[in-house]
């Protein structure tokens, strides 16, 4: 009721969804209740998380169904009419985002990765357009799926200054500098990937889980 009469906070009541993809919990994405404030914005979201929910679980003809929803959600003129967060930021302009990412993960579950890399290049210059707010109005630094996406694709040397970028965004950012080692170790770099670690040990000293990669 209180978001009906103050739309700027649809945002927050979107926390679990963005969290729930932060940290790959894909089986209780598939399982979340109905959004407790339908609109365009946060369908949007819902079908952004699904469809990165489906693709992990390699249901690619399910994932493709949300992408739809989300890029129809981010071309619809309405989304702009109700703004949905307290930035000066659109909808819309979060929720092309949603549809590049999604689109790029898509692509590179199925080992598209020229796609991939294609979508998620889009995805980071519309995020790094955003103007600046905290929190960010978009939940996680897409250059860590971007760079994740160029390790897979044999590009580790391209994965490192995409690492390095969002590390100059966002200093001793835990999940940058563990993709940050892997691109290093990648290319031979062992002494310098051996540093990295010591530093991503300290920044990950009281996390409570295991990273594989710069994302889920």
């Amino acid at each position: 009721e209180a978001v009906a009469e103050v739309p700027i906070l649809q945002t927050f009541l979107l926390v679990e969804d963005f969290a729930l993809v932060r940290f790959g919990r894909w089986d209780e994405i598939l399982k979340l209740p109905p959004l407790k404030y339908e609109s365009l914005f946060t369908r949007g979201v819902r079908h952004y998380a699904r469809g990165m929910a489906l693709t992990r679980k390699h249901d690619f003809a399910g994932a493709a169904k949300e992408l739809e929803a989300v890029k129809k959600i981010a071309a619809d003129p309405a989304l702009i009419a109700t703004p949905a967060s307290m930035s000066l930021n659109l909808p819309d302009a979060v929720m092309r985002i949603a549809a590049e990412s999604l689109a790029g993960e898509l692509a590179a579950e199925q080992g598209k990765y020229e796609e991939a890399i294609t979508h998620l290049e889009t995805a980071v210059r519309m995020q790094d357009a955003l103007a600046y707010t905290e929190p960010d109005d978009w939940h996680y630094p897409v250059r860590h799926s971007l760079a994740a996406v160029l390790l897979k694709a044999g590009r580790p040397a391209e994965a490192e200054t995409v690492y390095w970028q969002d590390l100059r965004e966002h200093p001793k950012n835990g999940w940058a500098l563990f993709g940050l080692a892997q691109a290093l170790r990648a290319q031979g770099k062992t002494e310098e990937a051996k540093a990295i670690d010591e530093d991503f040990r300290t920044a990950w000293v009281n996390a409570d889980i295991e990273l594989t990669s710069s994302r889920f």
